[in-house]
């Protein structure tokens, strides 16, 4: 069968998108470019000067794609929360699209910078968050970055086959962490920055604590991350929780229990929490309740542990 003399750019673009779709950009190559057309490599060459000329228009073209899906989820309720799924949902659905467009060859010099330069929507993020939720300027901007580390943190994990996560999974998780986000944020400065530690030291005030806990984190990724960005654990993640902990501190929930009966898995968890050197702030994320009901629940535990 006798080959086309000539493909348009435009036929030439679709199939380079559905190669990158189909394997990723190392599939990308002249030869099975030039197998889906049915043309020779010159034909491409010619309309896109070299195979990078082609990654290229691929890369603008996703990324036009992404920026149409995930501003549609404005239109949804609440329309931050619809933009984070967007977002997530073109990950789970288009993942080597997802990676392309999320490759950042201009090397940001800080995670702000990396959103707003390969995500975007900032300014239509905070006009949505002060609508929903009622908060502005600082305020605003700090549930919309925390939110876009959730949300950059899921679409990978899904992108990468660390878990196969369906919409309505993430979109439970993400829920959980923008109301804990906003506990947070609601409970005001004075309340959040007693909660923080003194420099040089952890939150207890016990500088070897800390180092042991720099150490822990060091060697488990979960831990390293949680610290660095604390966020809701999900239930599967207190298993890994609990191996740290026996590591670090030689201590159970079991033999926690046999000391004090009355101890519930509400109250294992804090103890677990604060010895591996989470502020009460901290502690609110990471459990998805507000930093008031963590001080409350302190004070029943150590009536309990009669401290």
């Amino acid at each position: 069968m006798a080959r086309p003399t000539s493909v348009t750019k435009e036929k030439i673009l679709a199939a380079a998108i559905d190669i990158v779709r189909k394997g990723g950009n190392s599939a990308l190559t002249a030869r099975n470019l030039s197998s889906a057309l049915g043309c020779g490599a010159n034909a491409i060459f010619s309309k896109f000067g070299s195979m990078e000329g082609v990654l290229e228009a691929v890369r603008t073209e996703a990324s036009r794609m992404f920026k149409e899906r995930v501003g549609a989820g404005f239109s949804l309720n609440p329309p931050f929360k619809g933009m984070g799924l967007a977002f997530l949902w073109f990950a789970i659905d288009e993942p080597q699209l997802f990676k392309l467009v999320m490759d950042n060859k201009a090397s940001a010099t800080s995670f702000e910078d990396y959103i707003d330069t390969q995500v975007g929507f900032k300014q239509e993020s905070i006009a949505a968050i002060g609508q929903s939720f009622g908060l502005q300027g600082k305020d605003a901007e700090m549930l919309y970055y925390q939110l876009m580390l959730v949300g950059i943190g899921l679409a990978h994990t899904c992108v990468e086959g660390g878990a196969a996560l369906s919409i309505p999974q993430v979109s439970e998780i993400f829920g959980k962490n923008v109301r804990a986000f906003l506990m947070v944020i609601r409970a005001g400065n004075d309340e959040r920055e007693s909660f923080m530690p003194q420099e040089g030291t952890g939150p207890e005030g016990d500088v070897e604590s800390y180092l042991l806990i720099h150490s822990l984190a060091g060697q488990n990724h979960l831990l390293q991350e949680l610290h660095a960005a604390p966020r809701y654990i999900q239930d599967n993640e207190w298993v890994e929780m609990e191996r740290v902990f026996r590591n670090g501190f030689s201590l159970t929930p079991e033999s926690l229990r046999e000391e004090h009966p009355n101890l519930t898995r509400g109250d294992i968890r804090l103890i677990m929490l604060s010895r591996l050197q989470f502020s009460v702030t901290e502690q609110a994320l990471l459990l998805g309740i507000s930093p008031a009901s963590v001080t409350k629940a302190r004070q029943r535990l150590k009536a309990k542990l009669g401290i």
